[in-house]
């Protein structure tokens, strides 16, 4: 069978350059050779049996350390209140400006120059993609292919440039032809029209299937994912009558379901599944050696659980994490306060603790639990805990290829987010108890009482019992757009803190990015 998982075999992975550019800042993106494209010269425009491969190349690049890089999910879970920044002291220590909102001092860190370049990155080669693309509608009589794959491209474009509008506010358009002296931001408004005007025209051309059940590439982007990104950018800019329409199309569609048992959703069982709309697809092709599909790299290594004396079901030493990322005592509390249960224990366990597949989780190490302490003593209230949901029982994992949280895709969207934000643009717009029905379905699965008059803070405490610590790393961006960020985050304060700052290196490279946003710019075409 094919399946996406395949595609990193035919696919030039640009890793190497964006590390190069991380380590040396000495090299403008924009003025670099084209990544994770087949060579022009090497492709036949006529073989319509390649017209894939510009396809390939981009889901390969997005599950290729872009979208899932540790250092990237770093930056956004540590802004949450429900996260710190852990591992020890001494490593990265700079990343604790996250946390407390001191920009300023990290705006030379390589870490956010990295946020920047991949993003980027993507919307680069996906770009260059749809050049290729056009070469083979040149040729090509199969029209229906060709406008689904270019709408699947564009698709990461759009995903490209939302991110960057969560990360950075107002962002410039790339366009290979630019000349980076050149280069100037657009307004965020403008920019949310184009990605929301890209979308739109998209939707006809993508796959309505469910894309567990499409052939022959299990798990490609379809019209759904299209419809969540809209509803996620609708909510983002607070408009509620395009959050309740594009999240009416996926619960209407009758094509999803959530998957009964919340735990195993994000174990092994749960890939593909009723529930996903879309995912980061990865695997070890259950071999103890040899090549990989996708690039997991670091993703649940960086923040799986850092703990001491512990053992495998097996009897051999526990394969942790390095702690990078442990929960606040007050997520614990509302958890607790809740009485939630499932969802709880999916996403959080306590040290000195066997998993029910057998394996046994030990201690925390000393130099974890110095940060802790000295976290603590600060007032701050971090919890003694680790977050659990990435964890991937070591008796299901391939023998020779052990490592926390295994080669599990990402869940990028689930159906259960879709009920939520249906749920909440339906109070925005017709107020208290309004989404009642959508807002229930999902504590149904989680074993929770139905409530009625459900209010916009009722949706907040259902977010972040449902999706904290996955990889959309909502919760800040949640309190930010219903404003309640100032008060609920330390430090945080709004008008200040909403974006991360430009990285130096790039305004020493393109210096018209420090200057105001130009409206009126030409966003790229198709």
């Amino acid at each position: 069978m094919k399946n996406l998982k395949l595609f990193k075999h035919i696919a030039v992975m640009f890793t190497l350059l964006l590390s190069l550019l991380v380590m040396n800042n000495c090299s403008d993106f924009l003025n670099n050779p084209i990544e994770g494209q087949v060579p022009v010269d090497d492709i036949d425009y006529t073989d319509d049996s390649r017209m894939y491969e510009p396809v390939a190349s981009v889901y390969a690049q997005a599950a290729g350390n872009t979208l899932a890089h540790w250092s990237n999910q770093a930056m956004l879970r540590f802004r949450s209140d429900f996260v710190f920044k852990a591992g020890h002291a001494g490593d990265q220590p700079i990343m604790e400006d996250i946390q407390d909102f001191q920009y300023e001092t990290m705006r030379n860190a390589w870490f956010v120059n990295n946020l920047w370049t991949q993003h980027f990155g993507l919307i680069r080669d996906a770009n260059a993609s749809l050049q290729e693309l056009e070469l083979f509608g040149e040729h090509t009589t199969d029209t229906a292919r060709l406008n689904q794959y270019m709408a699947e491209v564009r698709w990461f474009r759009a995903l490209g440039y939302w991110r960057m509008m969560r990360f950075y506010g107002d962002v410039p358009y790339y366009n290979a032809e630019t000349i980076a002296a050149e280069l100037r931001l657009s307004p965020r408004d403008e920019v949310y029209e184009y990605v929301v005007s890209e979308l739109t025209e998209i939707l006809d051309h993508l796959s309505d299937e469910h894309p567990s059940r499409m052939s022959p590439r299990r798990g490609s982007v379809t019209t759904w994912a299209a419809h969540m990104l809209l509803a996620k950018i609708a909510a983002d800019f607070q408009d509620y009558q395009s959050m309740l329409e594009h999240s009416q199309a996926i619960v209407q569609s009758g094509l999803f379901s959530l998957y009964p048992d919340y735990y195993e959703l994000f174990k092994y069982a749960g890939q593909l599944s009723d529930e996903n709309i879309f995912e980061l697809q990865f695997t070890d092709f259950g071999t103890s050696d040899g090549p990989l599909g996708g690039n997991i790299d670091q993703y649940y290594v960086f923040d799986g659980i850092k703990q001491s004396g512990g053992t495998k079901y097996d009897g051999s030493g526990f394969t942790g994490g390095w702690g990078f990322s442990m929960p606040a005592q007050k997520y614990l509390d509302l958890m607790e306060e809740r009485e939630e249960g499932i969802r709880y224990e999916t996403t959080i366990i306590d040290q000195n603790t066997a998993t029910a597949e057998g394996d046994s989780i030990g201690h925390i190490p000393a130099d974890l639990q110095d940060l802790l302490d000295r976290y603590n003593n600060e007032g701050r209230g971090v919890a003694e805990s680790y977050f659990f949901k990435t964890y991937i029982p070591y008796v299901d994992q391939t023998p020779g290829r052990h490592r926390f949280g295994g080669f599990n895709n990402v869940r990028m969207f689930r159906y259960a987010e879709a009920l939520l934000l249906y749920a909440e643009a339906l109070i925005h717009i017709n107020g208290p108890g309004a989404g009642d029905a959508y807002i229930n379905e999902v504590r149904d699965r989680a074993g929770m009482p139905p409530i009625s008059g459900a209010t916009i803070d009722d949706i907040i405490d259902e977010r972040a019992a449902e999706l904290t610590f996955e990889w959309g790393a909502d919760r800040f961006f949640d309190l930010v757009r219903l404003d309640r960020a100032e008060g609920t985050i330390p430090f945080f304060r709004s008008g200040e803190h909403e974006f991360f700052p430009i990285p130096v290196v790039q305004i020493d490279l393109q210096p018209g990015l420090a200057e105001p946003p130009v409206p009126g710019i030409q966003p790229p075409t198709p």
